[in-house]
């Protein structure tokens, strides 16, 4: 590849990300009467009195369906879950092409258990691995299978007994948002995000605090910048070097 091709291509890609990082927010609406503790004070004992504003800060619908990492490697932690059927819900992601999905999280997995995915190009297509600290008896220990994605980009879901929630609410069969997200944070979560889940159909008590995860190295891509890239194969080219030491 000519030096000027080369230097083009950089130029892209790092406008792409940067237009990522550019966030819209938008106000969140809730429910009220759910009994349980609500995302602000959940949010308050996990990242300090009036760090965020549930209301408020959470980043727009349609802006927050697409994800990438910023390197090779992104972490996923559990937070909290409060959900009624925790134990039989599901997390992962998904490619946004094809719609199939890779496990992260099991129903027996519970707060502060980590999952790692790796993100890799090679010969042209894109793959993701995944590794599930908490893995144990019947589960796959270590590094998970390959699992092709059509691009570096992904959404997020949340499988439940009432069905299976996605990060773009046009895949959501109710048309609800059972997403809210927030970041980037700074403090003592720098650079990181705050994925907010509610459980329920149709939303029903919109509490989202039923599955709260924070991600590191992983930041949304706007739709029409992920469609754009989906085609050029630009994603994720940009801050590899970051992660050089990746699991």
């Amino acid at each position: 590849m000519g030096r000027f091709r080369k230097e083009l291509l950089r130029t892209a890609v790092l406008a792409g990300l940067a237009l990522a990082a550019v966030q819209s927010h938008a106000a969140c609406t809730f429910g009220s009467g759910s009994g349980e503790p609500s995302l602000q004070s959940t949010f308050n004992t996990l990242l300090g009195a009036d760090t965020v504003n549930v209301q408020t800060a959470c980043i727009a619908d349609g802006a927050d369906g697409a994800w990438t990492t910023t390197g090779q490697v992104g972490t996923i932690d559990i937070q909290i879950e409060l959900a009624g059927n925790a134990e039989s819900n599901t997390f992962g992601i998904y490619d946004l092409v094809t719609g199939n999905r890779i496990q992260v999280f099991e129903g027996d997995d519970g707060a502060n258990t980590l999952g790692v995915i790796r993100v890799s190009q090679s010969s042209g297509s894109w793959s993701v691995r995944v590794l599930d600290t908490h893995a144990s008896g019947s589960e796959e220990t270590g590094w998970g299978s390959t699992f092709a994605l059509s691009s570096s980009a992904f959404g997020f879901y949340l499988g439940t007994t009432n069905g299976t929630f996605y990060s773009e609410t046009t895949r959501n069969t109710d048309g609800v948002d059972h997403m809210y997200s927030y970041g980037p944070l700074g403090g003592n979560f720098p650079g990181e995000y705050v994925l907010a889940w509610e459980d329920l159909l149709n939303g029903q008590d919109r509490d989202y605090q039923d599955f709260v995860a924070t991600v590191q190295d992983i930041t949304p891509v706007p739709l029409p910048t992920a469609v754009w890239l989906l085609g050029s194969g630009l994603i994720g080219l940009a801050g590899v070097a970051r992660r050089r030491n990746a699991v």
